[in-house]
């Protein structure tokens, strides 16, 4: 018997996600469609008995889980595991993502996505809503960003490269896009969930869906969440100095999100500065600097981050004068 090969593979990548996998891993399976469909799971070498849940999935459901247990941890490593190990390997003609510790509350969400992409090839990713689930409450909420970006758009808004960072309305647990418009994601040495928009809208145009799609869990097991300001930040400029001469020219709400997160992390180095002045002048000539469709933007959030960190910093060398009395 011939197998039929699946229209949409499942990307999910874990890690330490033992409270959370159950939940995201019945998602998938909950889902109606009337096509096949593959779960590439990426175990990321966890510790906390993760793998032995993806294992008993597996084995129920052994013809459409296709699972990768890491002896070592990739991520650590600074591998880009999710090109290399799950979409290299993904045989569908689209892809879905969804990371262990979210999941899926909408049953016919790919169904939705396939028939839209299907009757609209000018689109190359689509999306929908979804809710935020906090560990320390007890009841779902929605972004601010998604409730203003979507309010005026009852039957679904179309997003391009030239704006999708402005609201973020993409969102990754939700997406599904075309496996054929990631050429050229090779290039990056990181996955980025900014990296995988501006490959796939370079190619057309993107759509979120009015519908909930699903749930995004904060946590501070969550590889982003845990993470400081300051970490954010530093791992936002490394990704955005690849991405930026690539994409730079073609979207401006790349250059102002590139321009937010480098001038955001220079104020924080700012405030321990040796050389304040210097360095401050280096920064208004990167404000002036850029395409002048953004400048005034660009203007006006620096002189928004000045009063902010100088007068942080003018509170901490008090502070320290004090103390030293």
């Amino acid at each position: 018997m011939i197998e039929n090969p699946p229209l949409v593979s499942i990307c999910c990548i874990t890690y330490n996600h033992a409270p959370y996998i159950r939940q995201c891993l019945d998602g998938f399976i909950m889902q109606k469609t009337a096509f096949p469909v593959e779960i590439l799971v990426h175990d990321d070498a966890s510790t906390d008995g993760t793998p032995d849940i993806i294992r008993e999935y597996e084995a129920r459901y052994p013809d459409t889980f296709k699972p990768i247990y890491q002896t070592e941890n990739q991520y650590s490593k600074g591998i880009s595991f999710v090109s290399k190990y799950n979409f290299e390997r993904a045989r569908g003609k689209y892809i879905a993502m969804c990371e262990g510790d979210d999941y899926w509350t909408d049953p016919l969400k790919l169904q939705k996505q396939v028939d839209f992409l299907e009757g609209h090839p000018d689109y190359t990713i689509c999306g929908g809503r979804y809710m935020v689930l906090e560990s320390d409450q007890p009841e779902l909420r929605e972004q601010d960003w998604m409730i203003r970006g979507m309010a005026k758009y009852p039957e679904g808004r179309t997003v391009t490269l030239n704006n999708v960072y402005d609201e973020y309305l993409l969102w990754l647990l939700t997406v599904c896009f075309r496996k054929d418009c990631l050429k050229g994601i090779e290039r990056f040495n990181r996955f980025k969930d900014d990296v995988l928009y501006a490959v796939t809208l370079e190619r057309g145009k993107g759509f979120v869906f009015p519908d909930v799609f699903g749930v995004y869990r904060l946590h501070q097991g969550g590889v982003w969440t845990g993470k400081t300001l300051e970490q954010r930040l530093r791992e936002n400029e490394v990704y955005l100095n690849e991405l930026f001469p690539h994409f730079g020219n073609k979207s401006k709400s790349l250059r102002k999100k590139y321009f937010r997160d480098i001038i955001g992390l220079r104020f924080l180095e700012l405030t321990e500065s040796n050389y304040l002045f210097k360095d401050y002048r280096k920064m208004i000539k990167f404000a002036l600097s850029g395409k002048i469709d953004t400048v005034p933007y660009q203007i006006a959030y620096f002189f928004k981050l000045t009063r902010k960190y100088f007068t942080a910093y003018l509170k901490k060398r008090s502070s320290r004068h004090n103390s030293a009395i």
